[in-house]
């Protein structure tokens, strides 16, 4: 089935965030992002799926948009040529990013454990959480070990 791409400009990132929301519970649509515009704080948001429920989604997003004074601009470009669609970013994975993701949770683990057996001592300091730093919980921060790093 021929993807159809749907745009909607309006006024604030705020507003654009509740139109995509509505946008997506309203139909079987995919958000491909939020793109800032020239002009006063304008969003546009990029959706895509088959014509009618682009057309049905972007209705809705206008009606919420033009409901909150914020509406530019809408519309729906039914069955557009190849190159217009916006293609999704290819995400490689590769083992040298899944070791050095599992040393980072290792990493994550021990602060964790620090943080929770600071929670029990109170006069450890607060800010490195070091067993061996001399500052207590309420001293000055240039006493820490670890001042300036």
């Amino acid at each position: 089935m021929k993807q159809s791409l749907g745009l909607l400009e309006v006024s604030g990132l705020a507003l654009a965030i509740t139109c995509a929301d509505a946008m997506a519970k309203a139909a079987a649509i995919t958000l491909r992002g939020f793109e800032k515009t020239n002009g006063s704080g304008w969003m546009l948001i990029k959706i895509t799926g088959d014509v009618a429920s682009v057309q049905a989604a972007v209705i809705t997003g206008a009606n919420i948009a033009k409901q909150q004074h914020g509406l530019v601009a809408h519309k729906v470009i039914a069955r557009p040529a190849s190159g217009i669609l916006p293609q999704p970013a290819a995400i490689s994975v590769s083992p040298e990013s899944v070791r050095v993701k599992e040393e980072k949770s290792a990493e994550d683990a021990a602060i964790q454990e620090k943080v929770q057996t600071a929670a029990l001592d109170s006069t450890l300091c607060n800010l490195c959480l070091d067993p061996a730093c001399q500052r207590q919980k309420g001293e000055p921060r240039t006493l820490c070990l670890h001042a300036g790093k």
